[in-house]
């Protein structure tokens, strides 16, 4: 499975809840101001990106609230039609089940060492009423197998976790190699060929900070 065509793999902006290090997963919070910020700067540094090289282009997101509020941002720098954008319910995060919307600290009340579990093994790793990684993993790759054979320039906006999935499934990564990925919201990827290019949005230090 291997992209003849770029795939840019980007992040949604900072959220309120990324701001209280809460698990979001199927759930959803607001851009902050420097969320927002953060989408133009990735949306402008993407503008001169695609301009090297015009053609067709396939724009897919998360339908989350927070994918859909970058999407537009992103596509304002862009000058594409919001229409242009196709949701895709298979590049939603990652869901915690009964965990989303708290904590690690709320969380390890009820389970200790729950963060270290999940990073230690995430393929054994499920909370209560949640998604297992093979799943999200599974959905993640349908979606990179039909952009490989529609062989057509891609940008997808999603999340920390999915994103790192994708992202790790085109680089053959292991589950543990997967979750260390960074997963920078000032910031995107370019995949292609079994390679991955970090490329950094044009922002000021504060946008950065998270």
């Amino acid at each position: 499975m291997t992209l003849a065509a770029p795939l840019y793999v980007l992040r949604h902006g900072e959220t309120t809840w990324n701001l209280e290090r809460r698990l979001q997963g199927s759930k959803n919070s607001e851009l902050t101001e420097r969320g927002r910020r953060q989408a133009a700067g990735l949306g402008r540094t993407l503008r001169a990106e695609l301009a090297r090289e015009p053609g067709p282009t396939l724009f897919l997101r998360s339908p989350l609230g927070r994918t859909r509020e970058t999407s537009l941002i992103v596509g304002q720098e862009l000058g594409v039609d919001p229409a242009e954008w196709r949701d895709d319910l298979r590049l939603a995060e990652l869901s915690f089940g009964q965990w989303d919307g708290l904590t690690w600290e709320e969380i390890e009340r009820e389970r200790s060492n729950a963060r270290a579990d999940w990073h230690a093994d995430p393929e054994a790793f499920v909370a209560p009423g949640g998604e297992t990684h093979f799943e999200l993993r599974r959905r993640s790759a349908a979606v990179l197998a039909e952009i490989v054979t529609s062989e057509m320039r891609t940008v997808v906006i999603g999340h920390g976790i999915s994103g790192a999935v994708m992202r790790g499934v085109h680089l053959g990564l292991d589950a543990r190699a997967v979750i260390a990925l960074d997963k920078p919201q000032h910031a995107y990827f370019r995949l292609i060929a079994g390679r991955e290019e970090r490329i950094e949005a044009a922002l000021d230090a504060e946008s950065r900070r998270f």
